[in-house]
């Protein structure tokens, strides 16, 4: 794979990350149109370093190189609604250098490859810490919730986690659809479908990184968003 790095005139230049995360069950590439480096990865990569930046997205401990959720149940195990599972997530700074992240979460359900509206994103409840994290509820729709971590992440070092369990709720069992239909001899049949019928979920996650180095600047030219840093280096929206 290659990267390419692309610089702006003026006296200060921004060196801005972007890598894709890791995705369940769906593939995606990342970009941005105020991106001054882009990355696409075929395999679902999680690292990308250039010019000492870098950032991944661990899992339970593990930096992900594969799909999320691989080992939430056992090979012959079913998943139980209700049941909250471990899903530990958090940012590692892979490079040498101070950084500001961002984290974008999607939740959706899909069949035959095409997205499901009839059951909301909300059934699929990734418990959030809060920790550090903060929400930028103007980007955050249903689907996706956007966090940003409101501290520096030294090089090297792991943000605290912004998730730790996931769970389907249990009243997707109840989103049903019924259809009565009486015969001619009298008879009435009532056929049930069940919403969830053949449905997969998807969790989504996509990691962002920009320096420290004129961090206003640089998150709003890579983010579009408006942030305050105070003098000790916390963000806040």
């Amino acid at each position: 794979m290659k990267s390419r790095k692309k610089t702006t005139n003026g006296q200060k230049s921004i060196i801005i990350l972007l890598a894709l995360a890791v995705i369940l069950l769906v593939g995606s590439a990342l970009g941005s149109t105020s991106a001054a480096l882009s990355y696409y990865s075929d395999n679902y990569t999680a690292n990308l370093a250039v010019s000492e930046i870098g950032v991944a997205l661990v899992e339970n401990g593990n930096e992900t190189s594969e799909k999320l959720l691989a080992n939430m149940v056992g090979e012959n195990e079913k998943i139980q609604l209700g049941k909250k599972y471990p899903e530990e997530l958090t940012v590692r700074n892979t490079g040498e250098i101070d950084q500001y992240v961002r984290v974008s979460i999607v939740k959706s359900w899909m069949k035959d490859g095409k997205k499901v509206t009839s059951l909301s994103p909300d059934l699929i409840d990734l418990n959030l810490t809060g920790n550090g994290w903060i929400e930028d509820k103007n980007a955050s729709t249903e689907e996706r919730t956007v966090l940003y971590y409101s501290g520096i992440l030294a090089g090297g070092a792991e943000a605290p986690i912004f998730a730790d369990t996931i769970r389907i709720d249990g009243s997707v069992a109840t989103q049903a659809t019924k259809e009565t239909v009486k015969s001619e001899n009298g008879y009435t049949t009532i056929t049930t479908t069940y919403k969830y019928d053949g449905v997969t979920f998807n969790l989504e996650a996509q990691v962002d990184a920009v320096q420290t180095h004129n961090a206003q600047d640089a998150i709003k030219s890579a983010w579009g968003v408006d942030v305050k840093v105070s003098p000790d280096g916390t963000l806040s929206l």
